[in-house]
């Protein structure tokens, strides 16, 4: 038997072209077999799109949390791979509406600046609809390179508002039968 060690992330989801919530219930089942605990989901909130055009459709936003043996490269990957599976195309524009969205937010206490990679998420400290769910999981966390907890960061978010859409959804989800 190996040890493996396993790292607690935090995945941002959304999504505002198609039928949102069946891909996002899709990616859930996805991101629950990334995890080898338990999977935790926030509520799922709605938000109006930030920086993007006029007709942008609203989003539906969440996060989950995972422990995952994969590193923050592997997960990275793993997630482009379901966003794909989604029909997200691998080239997209900044701010282009998107079938499906998932950022890493944190990964354990990693700072990772890389071109490829930036942990925590540069705007997380910036997005209400990821620090509103975030808190849900984790209420008073610090993120790595904050000095101030989630809560504070919510205080100083402004211009931006959530609707509740669905509460926290009962875990664990349906994970897909091999076939026989």
């Amino acid at each position: 038997m190996t040890d493996k060690s396993l790292n607690r992330a935090f995945v941002a989801f959304g999504s505002n072209l198609g039928d949102r919530e069946v891909t996002l219930s899709d990616a859930l089942v996805a991101l629950e077999n990334l995890s080898e605990a338990p999977l935790r989901c926030s509520s799922w909130w709605g938000s109006t799109p930030i920086l993007m055009a006029d007709d942008a459709g609203e989003f539906i936003n969440g996060v989950v949390e995972i422990q995952t043996s994969l590193s923050a490269w592997q997960l990275l990957i793993a997630l482009q791979g379901i966003e794909q599976q989604a029909g997200r195309p691998m080239v997209h524009g900044f701010n282009a509406s998107r079938v499906l969205d998932l950022d890493i937010i944190c990964y354990g206490e990693a700072i990772i600046d890389s071109p490829d990679l930036v942990i925590p998420h540069p705007r997380a400290a910036q997005r209400l609809f990821v620090l509103i769910p975030l808190a849900e999981l984790c209420p008073g966390l610090v993120m790595p390179g904050q000095l101030d907890s989630i809560d504070a960061l919510i205080n100083r978010v402004s211009g931006e508002s959530l609707t509740l859409l669905r509460a926290a959804p009962v875990l664990p989800l349906q994970r897909p039968r091999p076939p026989l």
